[in-house]
């Protein structure tokens, strides 16, 4: 089973500096449930924000939705969980 990153924060922040291979999908965004529900529960799923707030929230709104398997962190400690970089805006 693979494992999906994703970024929950705005796409400036992400367009600032983001963990290598994850995908931008805002918690602030009224589409966020939308755009979520398109991504099977059954997967691993990893999400963070700058300090852990947002990912937090965003956790239990895909746990509420029936995701089975998402941890949430800022972006430092979810770049150390899944030993993937930050990518920095040149």
């Amino acid at each position: 089973m693979s494992r999906l990153i994703i970024d929950v924060r705005t796409p400036d922040e992400y367009a600032a500096r983001h963990i290598e291979g994850a995908i931008n999908i805002s918690f602030n965004s009224p589409e966020f449930v939308t755009q979520i529900r398109a991504f099977p529960t059954d997967q691993e799923y990893v999400v963070y924000c700058n300090a852990g707030g947002r990912a937090g929230r965003a956790r239990a709104q895909m746990t509420s939705l029936g995701f089975e398997d998402v941890t949430s962190f800022g972006i430092m400690g979810a770049s150390v969980a899944t030993g993937a970089r930050v990518v920095y805006q040149s």
